[in-house]
């Protein structure tokens, strides 16, 4: 079976024509580009603005002139990760589509169905002619994965929606009514360098699970960047050559590596020996695949002052990373160290800080940067943005009405911890009506990305007919 032979054939070849166009955050020209010209090819009032986000509508069916007016809304970017022996250029390389027992996913990257499935929805119902529907708006984003800037640059004013249907949402059944907000700190070290003493090492941790730091941030997986700061924290002379983990600030660290110089070499290994042992023992059941590998190393030129790489690996050691708190099934709060970076001039950590309630989303990106501080770093709080509070609504019972009657069961209506744009939009549009779907995707933001088939079918079974009744 190949994709094109995949139901709903529609949805599965604007996805497959998505997949060819590079689309990482932040190089969105081309595949916005490519939503522009869709909807010129269907004589689609279109517009296109600075910050490459795409808008355009379509007439309602003939009898459907005074239905509400619908906004269907997703982002067009996409996270770029890919396994480590992979060759992929994601600038220009089209994403590899498999089939793999009922599901969709990629050879050794991220799919992209997140948010590609959601774009791949409006396209197909923008260009099917047999949905019946009353006036439609199409809203398709940039940057939704890094800082949401598409949502935030976005001018509304010609937004005539009454419902905003958002399909950015994981899971078969679920029916999402509110979200978390979400800000950065990003820390940083100016880089002090001194002549190396001692000898070389690199550990290099790779294989572990990662995944998406609000949708799976309670599964208690492993943190490589985390992990840096608890393996070489507290032994002898550690003198920073080079470092960096992680790809994207939403996603749960998968990777890392650093080369240093120790006082003792013998008396390190020994010791790093013991500490790899703990930590692939603590988490085997959620990283059965992690491997931290340790191995003699060379480095050329000076390395960071022993004071310096001492503060760096204690503010990885000791910051705060993972859940923070759950109650009744829904995560409330939680932060990610996401990215562990460098160039020239500095070190930098991103820790991604998400909550349903702003004041405790603050709380904690003050006690990260309190901590960080205490080690001299210099500290920010950037991109903030605030959640989407829950709601009852008559969208609700409208969609809820129709997926019983489709599949015999009701859906679950919650809140997500993953950040979702529909905050955004809720600022500026107060009285839309907003909700959140989507087929069941497993494994977003790490390359075991996958789109579950019948999933996507159902769920857009489900859309038409809440198209049609809504």
């Amino acid at each position: 079976m190949e994709i094109k032979d995949l139901k709903p054939e529609l949805v599965w070849k604007f996805f497959s024509q998505l997949s060819e166009i590079p689309r990482g955050s932040g190089d969105e020209q081309a595949v916005s580009d490519y939503l522009v010209n869709f909807a010129k090819e269907r004589n689609l009032e279109v517009r296109q603005d600075d910050a490459l986000n795409v808008v355009f509508k379509k007439d309602a069916t003939e009898g459907y002139e005074d239905k509400p007016t619908i906004a269907l809304q997703g982002h067009m970017d996409m996270v770029c990760v890919k396994e480590d022996d992979s060759d992929h250029d994601f600038s220009k390389d089209p994403i590899k589509l498999l089939i793999k027992d009922g599901w969709v996913t990629a050879d050794g990257t991220t799919l992209g169905a997140d948010d590609g499935m959601g774009v791949a929805y409006i396209l197909a119902i923008f260009d099917d002619e047999d949905v019946v529907h009353g006036p439609l708006e199409a809203i398709i984003t940039t940057g939704e994965e890094t800082s949401m800037v598409g949502a935030n640059k976005l001018d509304t004013s010609d937004i005539k929606a009454d419902y905003l249907i958002n399909i950015d949402t994981e899971e078969d059944g679920i029916l999402t009514i509110g979200c978390a907000g979400g800000c950065d700190l990003e820390i940083s070290f100016k880089k002090e360098k001194e002549a190396a003493q001692g000898e070389f090492l690199k550990l290099d941790l790779k294989g572990f699970e990662g995944g998406h730091s609000g949708m799976e941030i309670d599964r208690g997986r492993l943190n490589t960047i985390k992990t840096v700061g608890r393996l070489l924290a507290g032994i002898d002379g550690v003198q920073i050559a080079s470092i960096n983990g992680g790809v994207k600030r939403n996603a749960i660290a998968s990777t890392a590596q650093v080369t240093f110089a120790v006082a003792d070499k013998e008396a390190a290994k020994k010791e790093l020996e013991q500490r790899i042992a703990d930590v692939l023992n603590e988490s085997k059941d959620t990283d059965p695949n992690g491997k931290i590998i340790l191995e003699d190393a060379s480095f050329d030129g000076e390395v960071l002052t022993k004071e310096l790489s001492e503060n760096i690996i204690n503010t990885l050691y000791t910051l705060p990373d993972g859940l923070i708190k759950k109650h009744e099934g829904e995560i409330i709060s939680s932060s990610n160290l996401g990215i562990l970076e460098e160039d020239e001039n500095e070190v930098r950590i991103v820790s991604m800080i998400r909550s349903q309630i702003d004041s405790a989303k603050f709380n904690r990106a003050a006690i990260s940067k309190k901590i960080a501080e205490q080690f001299g770093a210099h500290c920010e709080v950037n991109n903030p943005y605030t959640g989407w509070q829950r709601e009852e609504t008559k969208l609700i019972d409208i969609a809820n009405d129709i997926w019983k009657e489709q599949t015999g069961s009701e859906m679950t209506v919650e809140t997500t911890h993953g950040g979702l744009e529909c905050g955004l939009f809720k600022g500026v549009l107060p009285e839309v009506e907003m909700i959140s779907f989507g087929p069941t995707i497993e494994g977003a933001h790490s390359p075991s990305e996958r789109v579950n088939i019948e999933s996507t079918e159902r769920n857009y079974k489900f859309l038409v007919e809440l198209l049609k009744r809504a």
